[in-house]
């Protein structure tokens, strides 16, 4: 598997958008300018490893993922907390 910056860029736009981010407001939890955010979304910019680094802080997935698009077990685990918690609220507004 080799780094698609193409698809890279992809997700970055996809994990922003779910997580309810302009590309504004990304770029202020990145200290870094609106055409940055840009360029890094449409593969116009490379990638430092620091910045990859904080995108997956902010958007709390591996780097396996978002550098290479791999699932991780982390990811699973995230997704499944998420669907217990949600039952769990549901479960308590119903008593």
């Amino acid at each position: 598997m080799r780094f698609d910056p193409v698809e890279c860029g992809k997700r970055i736009k996809s994990l922003r958008e779910e997580k309810g981010l302009t590309q504004m407001e990304l770029a202020e939890q990145l200290n870094v300018g609106l055409n940055h955010v840009k360029a890094l979304e449409r593969a116009r910019r490379v990638f430092s490893l620091d910045l990859m680094v904080e995108l997956s802080v902010i958007f709390s997935v591996s780097l396996d993922y978002l550098v290479l698009g791999k699932a991780s077990k982390l990811g699973y685990i995230h997704s499944e907390l998420d669907t217990v918690i949600d039952t769990l609220v549901q479960m308590k507004k119903n008593l």
